[in-house]
């Protein structure tokens, strides 16, 4: 799943005239605001959005892609108040192979102390024993994608570049990331293997909640 800034990024990173300066000032907030907003911890107004495509000279249409619509909000709550975090409906696909619909979660729920401020943090249902006895058929599995996982470390790969209802997902012990590739291994996938970073995203994984 890319995050609802990477075509930010991604522009800012084509473009060596378009600046984080730049951008705070089309945005109306300080630098640090936009370099907290670059890293998942602040979340991005769907207003925002039209004024940074204005900005990158990007067609408007990119920030529905991003996911972002006019209806939702998009903001870190106040302190005290109740975080919900989205669960998105899954199904099992071929060898270990998971599919995300990361379009509109099936419910929401609090956010548990482990996470609490992540603003990105979502989670799913395991459909099936890929990563058994890790995680079983059912249980929630909590996904960090602005937090980059440790070799050792449990990790979600997410495609890149693909409708968010349709999103190509494996659960997985991330083994090493190579300069061009992620080698991953699977508790319930014999061997080990690779996945270009061309083509997929490595989030972080937290244990059992």
């Amino acid at each position: 799943m890319q995050r609802e800034v990477d075509w930010i990024i991604e522009a800012l990173e084509r473009d060596p005239a378009k600046t984080q300066t730049g951008l705070a000032a089309a945005l109306g907030i300080d630098k640090s605001g936009v370099s907290r907003m670059l890293k998942g911890r602040r979340r991005l107004k769907y207003e925002e959005a039209q004024r940074a495509a204005e900005y990158l000279e990007l067609n408007p249409a990119v920030i529905e892609r991003a996911g972002l619509a006019e209806s939702e909000t998009h903001f870190l709550p106040e302190e005290g108040q109740e975080t919900l975090a989205p669960l998105y409906e899954s199904a099992a696909g071929e060898n270990g192979k998971w599919l995300l619909d990361l379009q509109r979660p099936i419910e929401r729920r609090p956010q548990a102390r482990d996470f609490a401020g992540a603003a990105l943090v979502f989670g799913f249902y395991a459909p099936d024993e890929s990563m058994g006895p890790r995680f079983h058929t059912g249980e929630v599995v909590w996904v960090n994608p602005a937090r980059p996982p440790a070799a050792g470390h449990d990790a979600l790969l997410l495609a890149k570049n693909v409708p968010p209802s349709e999103t190509a997902a494996y659960l997985c012990v991330l083994q090493e990331t190579t300069s061009s590739a992620y080698r991953i291994s699977q508790y319930g996938v014999r061997g080990m293997r690779e996945f270009p970073l061309s083509g997929w995203r490595a989030a972080y994984v937290y244990g059992r909640i």
